[in-house]
């Protein structure tokens, strides 16, 4: 899939070329910028590991969006995608080379920055890129890079957008699921006028829209519900449409966690009812949040792009570039649980909807103590033999949930701007490229269907006017609607770069081996980041919300300059030395600098053959957000868990003064959480080396091999949750308790709780995960490549490309610890398959083009919760290889008009089975799979002249 070109013939594809006048591009080879290097030179020269992928292979791959083209990529390991924005508010879709991190791959447009992703800690936004814009993708894996930033740690992801285009061409697709949702409708449209050469002006642009209906988990039998017996796992929440009820009968006795319709199994299909816990609990059922919740959330985009250049002379260019994309996603998720036990009002018995009786199922033990129907008194703990109807008196608790106003959803609307004006060419025998790029990703959340608040329905609630008991009937059902949030917006966001770069690069002096080329540059870039939360946010007031969400504000400057040499040690040697210094000033009163070295070798013995190596240095500042993000502390475990002390294994203890489960869910629940930034945290720091060979042993093949090596120090992650949990004796600290005896406000009440108590009558506030430097993070692996062309005179053109990743280490160290292996495991931050590939078979003839392409990524130990392993959860459970099959036939019956006809995942392919804890979905990973399935496509392209 991905592409490299003969060693003798180019084999680095350019970043691009300077565009000259005829006469003078006659006379001379042209010489291009190549990505990753500031010098210009002949492309064949260059000696960086770059894959590049054309446009035509862009459409073969059928991806409509660039997440899906990054995706596919083998050196992309699990990075942001749309479906893991489910239930996840401001999510952006994001590129992940080598697993280091989303954050360590440098995303560039042209060759420049763009604003990242204004809600979060999010890098740039794939999707804020118009893959019909796109011309080509280039992808350096190599790190570290002197040109465009030290921090650019697993490598740089560059998309070049179309230039200099002339005429005009409209393109339309649709994709269709076989097994329904996922449905993608795309028209896109290029216009450009205007020869370089001749008109000395040329005016392009571009212009697209997308949308992508939601798939639902229910339409994936794979993902259709928390309860996985065959996985040993049962994700469904205590929290309920019909809460689980702590009460009080007239006789006397006291319950904790019945629920009224467990005597029948938890049949109550309209609430999503289920058995809760596994093994099943005897008295409580669990919400199958499941039946909620998107797959994949409805996504609507528009962009256009533009570019006009005038050719100032036969030297020099004015260039000017815009892009304006829009993004509107829409996901659904659970109905909103009460979350807050602050907020936990108990049921009146003045409220309409009070029972007159509840069932106690049988199979329940009822304790020794216990006054049955008939006076008598139990003398031992006794299991029920039979259902069994008790009358309650006096207020009722339970954590109730908001059932009757269906799930929740986020509306997450975005736009990208980018625009840049630069001129380029040469000067005084210097070749320059300067340009001053402004570009803002500005966003609003907003809320969707099903979001509640506090203040409202708390009310009501307390009042006994909103039914928790059954279903809603007309006055409560208006009522609880009086209650809905939705329409008003939630927050607001915008991320800002304005930079200005400039470099220059010309050869200096002749040594016996060649010329000695020379680059210096510089840049100034100011970024902005304003996380503004609107009043119902920033209050904390909505029902199962991440508590109070303060605004986030400020600025930073970054200075950076440059140099680079290339030197020709002797014939066919060449070394290159460069250098970076980066500082940054932070508006709140903190800098940081660094000075980053890179050296590169490369040796051509033969025109077929050429050997590389490299050594550098990488750098990474706290981003702001790491460094400022404020304490939250109503936030969720993306798992389910129990607590480690009152609720050991999943089995609440009874030696306790405040029952476990009675002022907030403590057993296989979602825990609360805390999260915050940390302005003392340290940079980043890295080291990588890299040594390859490209290799032709016959025309029209090629043959690549490089290994590389990474290690990062001190790197900024959010504490895991899988870390403090899994052992909360060494992790204590970690863990918040509160005294239900104290005023909420009180020292050691739910507001001010106690880091690391043991106390077995204190429920846990919630688990703290903030951002902290830990040891380190290191990976090492080998790239392998291949591609083949051979020409069959009447018969037509056969060929193959193939890429593939092998990982030889990859992990991390806390701090004090030993290091983790994460390389074919799920540990702290899910899994890294040891291997990934990508073959593409092509036969073209005449006007018609098939390929068959085949995406692998191998299997890997499943994630395994160390309270939950007996003998229907495994200690060690093998999540399969995922392959799939996608085949294309494109036909061309004129110039003007292009037909695609194609098929994603061929032989409809089921994501393999996953016990995975760190997303909504269950039952699958979908960082590394895809839930649609087969899809059929079918795309036309019209050339008007």
């Amino acid at each position: 899939m991905l592409r490299k070109t003969r060693p003798g013939q180019g084999f680095l594809l350019a970043l691009g070329t300077i565009p000259m006048l005829p006469a003078i591009a006659q006379q001379q080879l042209e010489r291009v910028e190549v990505t990753g290097s500031s010098i210009k030179r002949v492309a064949a020269e260059s000696a960086l590991p770059i894959s590049t992928l054309t446009r035509e292979e862009i459409s073969r791959t059928g991806a409509t969006t660039v997440q899906d083209l990054v995706g596919l990529l083998p050196s992309s390991f699990g990075g942001g995608v749309v479906s893991n924005n489910v239930g996840v508010t401001g999510g952006a879709s994001t590129a992940n080379l080598r697993a280091l991190g989303e954050k360590y791959t440098l995303v560039l447009l042209n060759g420049r920055r763009i604003a990242n992703f204004a809600f979060g800690n999010n890098p740039v936004d794939l999707n804020s890129i118009p893959l019909s814009a796109v011309e080509r993708v280039e992808v350096v894996r190599d790190g570290a890079s002197s040109t465009y930033g030290a921090d650019a740690v697993a490598g740089v992801i560059n998309f070049i957008l179309r230039r200099d285009y002339q005429g005009a061409e409209v393109s339309w697709a649709e994709y269709k699921s076989d097994h329904g949702g996922g449905n993608v409708s795309n028209l896109s449209a290029v216009a450009g006028f205007g020869d370089l050469g001749r008109d000395r002006f040329n005016v392009m642009v571009t212009a697209g829209r997308e949308q992508v209906e939601p798939l639902k988990a229910t339409q994936r039998s794979f993902a259709a519900t928390a309860v996985r017996p065959d996985l040993g796992i049962n994700k469904s929440s205590p929290r309920n449409g019909i809460p689980n009820l702590n009460f009080t009968d007239t006789l006397g006795n006291k319950y904790t966690g019945i629920n009224p319709l467990r005597y029948n199994g938890c049949q109550g299909p309209e609430f999503g009812l289920t058995t809760y816990g596994f093994p099943a609990s005897p008295t409580q059922c669990g919400t199958d949040y499941v039946k909620f919740i998107d797959l994949v959330p409805e996504q609507q985009r528009t962009n256009a792009t533009g570019r006009a250049v005038l050719q100032l002379n036969a030297d020099n260019q004015l260039i000017f570039e815009g892009m304006l994309n829009r993004d509107r996603q829409q996901s659904y998720y659970s109905p909103a649980p009460y979350t807050d036990p602050t907020k936990v009002a108990p049921y009146p018995v003045t409220g309409r909807f009070y029972p007159k009786s509840i069932t106690l199922p049988k199979g329940m033990t009822l304790p020794k103590g216990y006054v049955m129907p008939d006076g008598s008194v139990l003398a031992a703990d006794t299991v029920l033999a039979s259902d069994m109807a008790v009358t309650p008196t006096g207020p009722i608790r339970g954590n109730w949930r908001t059932v009757a106003g269906g799930g929740r959803s986020d509306i997450t609307e975005t736009q990208t701007q980018r625009y840049m004006l630069g001129a380029k060419g040469m000067l005084a025998g210097w070749d320059y490229d300067t340009a001053i790029t402004y570009s803002k990703n500005k966003g609003e959340i907003f809320f969707g269907p099903g979001k509640f608040s506090y203040a409202k329905l708390q009310p009501l609630l307390v009042s006994g006017e909103i039914n928790i008991f059954g279903p809603q009937d007309a006055k409560s059902q208006a009522l609880l609607n009086s209650a809905l949030l939705t329409g008003q917006r939630q927050q607001a966001a915008v991320s800002q770069s304005t930079e200005f770069d400039f470099k220059i690069s010309r050869e200096v002096w002749e040594l016996p081996a060649g010329a000695v080329a020379i680059a210096l540059g510089a840049n100034i870039r100011k970024e902005k980041l304003d996380q503004v939360s609107d009043p119902v946010l920033e209050s904390g007031d909505e029902v199962g919300g991440n508590g109070a969400v303060p605004t986030v504000t400020s600025g930073r400057k970054v200075y950076g300059v440059f140099g680079e040499a290339v030197v020709p040690l002797i014939k066919n040697l060449e070394l290159n030395l460069a250098a970076r210094y980066d500082n940054y000033k932070n508006d709140f009163g903190t800098s940081f600098s660094a000075f980053s070295p890179k050296a590169s070798l490369r040796y051509q013995p033969t025109k077929d053959l050429v050997l590389r190596g490299s050594v550098a240095k990488g750098y990474r500042a706290p981003t702001l957000y790491e460094n400022l993000r404020p304490l939250t502390t109503s936030n969720n475990t993306a798992a389910n868990w129990s607590d480690p002390i009152r609720c050991p294994g999943g089995v609440p203890i009874t030696d306790t003064i405040n029952p476990v489960n009675d002022v907030v869910d403590e057993c296989q629940v979602q825990l609360a959480s805390g999260l915050s930034g940390d302005r003392n945290l340290k940079p980043e720091k890295s080291k990588q080396y890299s040594l390859g060979v490209v290799f032709s042993p016959i025309t029209d093949m090629t043959l690549g091999l490089d290994y590389w090596n990474v290690d990062i120090k001190d790197p900024i992650v959010p504490k895991s949750e899988i870390q403090v949990l899994s052992d909360p004796n060494r992790y204590k600290n970690y863990i918040y308790r509160f005294d239900p005896s104290k005023g909420d406000n009180e020292p050691g009440g739910f507001n001010q709780p106690i880091a690391g108590s043991q106390n077995k009558d204190f429920p846990i506030a919630y688990v703290y995960l903030p951002y902290e430097n830990t040891g380190k993070t290191y990976a090492s692996g080998l790239d392998f490549s291949a591609s083949y062309r051979l020409k069959l005179a009447e018969i037509g053109t056969v060929g193959f490309n193939f890429d593939g990743s092998l990982f030889l280490t990859h992990g991390y160290q806390y701090t004090g610890l030993d290091k983790t292996s994460d390389l074919g495991k799920f540990k702290d931050f899910g899994a890294v398959p040891r291997w990934r590939h990508a073959l593409t078979m092509i036969y073209s003839r005449s006007m018609f083009d098939v390929s068959l392409t085949n995406n692998f990524t191998k299997g890997y130990e499943d994630y395994t919760d160390p309270t939950a392993v007996g003998a229907s959860y495994p200690l060690v459970r093998k999540v399969g290889n995922y392959s799939t099959w996608d085949t294309q036939l494109t036909v061309r019956p004129t110039k003007a008009l292009t037909l695609n006809f194609g098929v994603k995942n061929l032989t409809d392919q089921e994501p393999p089975s996953s016990r995975n804890s760190l997303y909504f979905q269950v039952g699958y990973d979908p960082k590394y799979t895809n839930p649609i399935g087969r899809q059929f496509y079918g795309r036309l392209s019209y050339k008007f002249f």
